[in-house]
Formats: C-alpha cells, sequence, structure tokens
C-alpha cells in the first residue's frame, strides 16, 4: 500500500487524472506521452509499476487503466452527475471523492445494497444531503488491495444499521464498518479534494493513518496491519 512511487510516476498518476475529470474518459497513451514530453514505452513502464503499487488498477490482460480512484473506466455501481456531465465511480466513497474532488454539486445515482432499489444521495455545497443514510463497509482496510474491486463492491449505502444486518445475513458477507454518510463525505473529501486541482502524490502508510484519525476512523478495521 505503501511502496515507493517516482516523481515521473506520481506526474503520469496525476496528468491521468486531471484527463479523465476533463474528458470523462482516459485519455490516450499517446496523448500522455505527448504531454509529458516521453515515448509511450516510458507511460506503459509508469502505469505497470503505478498498478504495482496500488496507485491505479489495470486491466489484467493490456496495459490500459482499468480504475483511476476515484474515477471508475467502466459502467461501475455509482453514477456521478455533474452538470451535463457524469463520470462511473466503483462505490458512493469514491463517487464521493469525484464530487470533492471537482469541488462541485454531484446527484449520485447507485442502490441500496446493490439491490433492487434506487438511492440517490445528492451533494450540495461541499456537504451531503441525506444526512441520515449509513455507509457499510465489509471489507477492512488493509484487505482493500487483495482484490480492490470486490472491496468497492462491497461497499453500500443503506437506511440503517439494522438494514446491514439483514443484508450481512442474507448475502453471507462479514459485517464491517458501518459509518454515518456524512463522516463518510468527510473522509472522500480529505482523501480526494486535492487530487485534481493539486499535484498526485502518494501517501505514506503514516499520511494514511493522519487522515483515517482526522476524521475519527479507528479501531482494528482501520488498521493497516
Amino acid at each position: 500500500m505503501t511502496a515507493v512511487v517516482t516523481a515521473f510516476q506520481e506526474r503520469v498518476r496525476g496528468l491521468l487524472t486531471q484527463q479523465i475529470a476533463e474528458r470523462g474518459h482516459a485519455p490516450s497513451k499517446e496523448l500522455l506521452a505527448s504531454s509529458l514530453q516521453c515515448s509511450v514505452p516510458e507511460i506503459e513502464d509508469a502505469l505497470l509499476a503505478l498498478h504495482s503499487t496500488h496507485s491505479l488498477l489495470l486491466h489484467t490482460h493490456k496495459v490500459e487503466p482499468w480504475v483511476v480512484h476515484p474515477f471508475a473506466l467502466y459502467p461501475a455501481s455509482c453514477w456521478v452527475q455533474v452538470g451535463g456531465r457524469g463520470y462511473w465511480a466503483t462505490c458512493l466513497y469514491c463517487a464521493f471523492g469525484i464530487a470533492a474532488a471537482l469541488k462541485t454539486d454531484a446527484d449520485i445515482f447507485t442502490r441500496f445494497g446493490g439491490e433492487s432499489e434506487q438511492c440517490v444521495v445528492r451533494v450540495r455545497d461541499q456537504d451531503v444531503v441525506e444526512k441520515d443514510l449509513v455507509f457499510h463497509l465489509s471489507t477492512p482496510i488493509r484487505e482493500w488491495w487483495d482484490n480492490v474491486i470486490h472491496a468497492c463492491a462491497s461497499f453500500q449505502p443503506f437506511r440503517n444499521e439494522h438494514d446491514v444486518d439483514v443484508w450481512c445475513l442474507r448475502h453471507g458477507l462479514p459485517k464491517g464498518a458501518v459509518v454515518p454518510l456524512p463522516q463518510m463525505w468527510r473522509f472522500a473529501s480529505a482523501w480526494y479534494g486535492d487530487y485534481v486541482s493539486h499535484p498526485w502524490h502518494k501517501r505514506s502508510a503514516e499520511e494514511i493513518r493522519n487522515v483515517l484519525r482526522s476524521n475519527d476512523l479507528v479501531g482494528p478495521f482501520w488498521s493497516l496491519g
């Protein structure tokens, strides 16, 4: 989670994030290479290194971005509507991250527990409107990158903790952390708020712990191991 990332790799990650924010999809490797005045193989090497350090996720069979958090580059579980443009996100936490990074109002479309009932969460003036909802994270943070797509898929909004308990029993999934939606918004804002407006930087383990502590996310579930 905290492996060293070079300055060039951080520049590639930062430019990639900014381009997705501007375009709604990933730019070509040729465009990245031209912008950074390097070769396509150098971009591919950087993408592979970023993948290996859990800084983004590539397709399993080619050197192409699949998830560049907070942005998903496939039809994921959340749709973030921002004015006339929209973005996919793998979970509501990442959807919050998109709104925070773009510093804009947003309507986020997802489903309660990933099931049949639609859930719409609104961000207005850098705050969440639906303050009574909760967010359940089934997978502890130290296991997120063991299978990050599964981890994100297990992060779902609910009306209350009782609904979380019923959902976990119904699907045979462990109960993890149940976090009020406003607290989850603050965490996403602290984590993703500078992803577009500032140069991208991979956090150290201590920086990660500081963000968690400052958002009252403590205890075994939030331990990096």
